[in-house]
C-alpha cells in the first residue's frame, strides 16, 4: 500500500502546483481587465440543425502574404514570414464580385494552411477569405525569437490584418471566424476591437475540455521539471478531436502542425481560454454565431452553450451540429449544411452592417497623419 500512497501525494502535489501557478496567473491577468458589465442580452436564437493585401490573381486561388514590406530572412515550407505581421493565406474567386470580407483565426496547434478547403468553397460564393498563423504556430515556428506562443503579439496581429483588410476591401463588411482557440482569439478581438468587426462566427471556442485533469496532472509534471521544454500534447489531443483515422494522419504528420507545447506555453493557453466568459459580456452591439459539434470529445458543448450565454448582444444565434467533431471549418470537415449556415447567416447580416466606411474614414485620417508627420 505505501507505494499507492506515495504516487497519490505526489499527485496531488503535483495537481495543487499547477492549480496555483493558473490562479495567481488568473488573478495577475483579472487585475488588469476593465469593469465587466454583466448586462443580460434580450433575445437569443439557439438551432439544432440536421445535419494590403494582394488580391489572388487566378480564379479561386490562394496566395501567402503578410501585409507589410518588411520581410523576415526566415521561410518554412514556402510561406513566408515578415517582421511584425502575421503569416496570412487569401482565397479570391476573381469572378466573383466580393460581397464581404471573412479573416480565419485557426486551432491550437494548427495553422492557417487548415482553411485551405473553406476559403476555396466561401470565394465561390462572393467572400474575400483570409487565415493568419498565429504566433508560435504555422510559419511562425521558423520567425527566429518570435516561434514561442504569444497571444498579446496575437491579438495585435488581428488587428493589424482587421485594419489592412479593411483598405483592400473598402466599403466591404468585415466578419472575423475562429475556430477552438481561434474562436477564443476571434471573440476577444470583436471584444477588444469593435470597430473593425462587423461580426463573429465562433466555432467551439469554450475552454471547457474533456479530460482537463489528466492535462492538468501531466502539466504540473512537466511545469516541475522542464516548465520552458516543449513536450508531446499534440498525439492526444488529436485522438480527441477526431476519430477519423485519416484526419488524424494528416493532421498528425503535416509539417506546419505543432504537437509539442512546454508548459509554461500550455499555461498561457489555459489562462487565455479562462477569460472567454469575460470578453463575451463585452460584445454588446455585434452579431454572432456560435457552432459547436455535438460529437466533440475535446470540448464539452455544454461550455460551449455556457459561453454563449454570457454574450451580451442581442443578436445572437447558435448552431448545434450533429454527427460533427471538433473541426468543423478546418481541414475540410465542413458539410454542405454548414456552408449553408454560415453563407445564410453572412447574407442576412450584410445589408445591417454599418461600420465599414467609418473605419475607413479613420484608417485614412490616421495613416494621413502619419505620413505628414515624417
Amino acid at each position: 500500500m505505501a507505494p499507492v500512497a506515495s504516487r497519490t501525494s505526489i499527485s496531488a502535489l503535483l495537481a495543487l502546483i499547477l492549480s496555483l501557478s493558473l490562479s495567481t496567473a488568473a488573478s495577475q491577468a483579472q487585475d488588469s481587465q476593465p469593469v465587466i458589465d454583466a448586462a443580460a442580452p434580450a433575445k437569443n436564437e439557439i438551432v439544432n440543425t440536421e445535419t494590403k493585401a494582394p488580391v489572388a490573381k487566378s480564379k479561386n486561388s490562394s496566395e501567402s502574404f503578410a501585409p507589410d514590406n518588411q520581410e523576415s530572412k526566415s521561410r518554412s515550407k514556402g510561406k513566408a514570414v515578415r517582421r511584425g505581421n502575421a503569416p496570412c493565406l487569401s482565397w479570391v474567386d476573381t469572378e466573383q464580385p466580393v460581397q464581404a470580407v471573412i479573416v480565419c483565426v485557426h486551432g491550437l496547434g494548427l495553422h492557417n494552411g487548415t482553411y485551405d478547403a473553406f476559403g476555396k468553397r466561401m470565394s465561390k460564393l462572393g467572400y474575400a477569405v483570409y487565415a493568419i498563423d498565429v504566433r508560435g504556430f504555422g510559419s511562425w515556428m521558423a520567425a527566429q525569437g518570435r516561434e514561442k506562443v504569444d497571444f498579446d503579439g496575437c491579438m495585435d496581429d488581428v488587428k493589424g490584418t482587421l485594419k489592412v483588410v479593411h483598405r483592400a476591401h473598402p466599403g466591404l463588411p468585415v466578419f472575423l471566424l475562429g475556430e477552438s482557440m481561434g474562436g477564443a482569439i476571434a471573440l476577444r478581438a470583436c471584444a477588444l476591437f469593435p470597430e473593425l468587426v462587423d461580426g463573429l462566427i465562433s466555432s467551439v471556442p469554450a475552454g471547457d475540455r474533456f479530460k482537463q485533469g489528466q492535462a492538468k496532472l501531466s502539466v504540473a509534471f512537466h511545469l516541475l521539471a522542464a516548465p520552458n521544454q516543449p513536450f508531446d500534447i499534440g498525439t492526444s489531443v488529436i485522438k480527441q478531436a477526431t476519430a477519423k483515422p485519416e484526419l488524424r494522419d494528416s493532421w498528425g504528420n503535416n509539417p506546419l502542425s505543432r504537437l509539442k507545447v512546454s508548459a509554461n506555453e500550455l499555461i498561457q493557453f489555459q489562462n487565455f481560454m479562462n477569460q472567454n466568459h469575460k470578453w463575451a459580456v463585452l460584445i454588446k452591439d455585434r452579431p454572432v454565431l456560435f457552432v459547436q459539434g455535438c460529437d466533440d470529445k475535446l470540448v464539452r458543448p455544454e461550455g460551449t452553450v455556457e459561453l454563449f450565454n454570457r454574450l451580451a448582444t442581442r443578436d445572437r444565434q447558435m448552431e448545434l451540429i450533429p454527427k460533427a467533431e471538433h473541426l468543423i471549418f478546418e481541414e475540410a470537415q465542413f458539410t454542405d449544411r454548414e456552408v449553408e449556415i454560415v453563407n445564410k447567416w453572412l447574407l442576412s447580416h450584410l445589408s445591417s452592417t454599418k461600420i465599414a466606411p467609418e473605419v475607413e474614414k479613420k484608417i485614412g485620417a490616421s495613416e494621413s497623419g502619419v505620413q505628414g508627420s515624417r
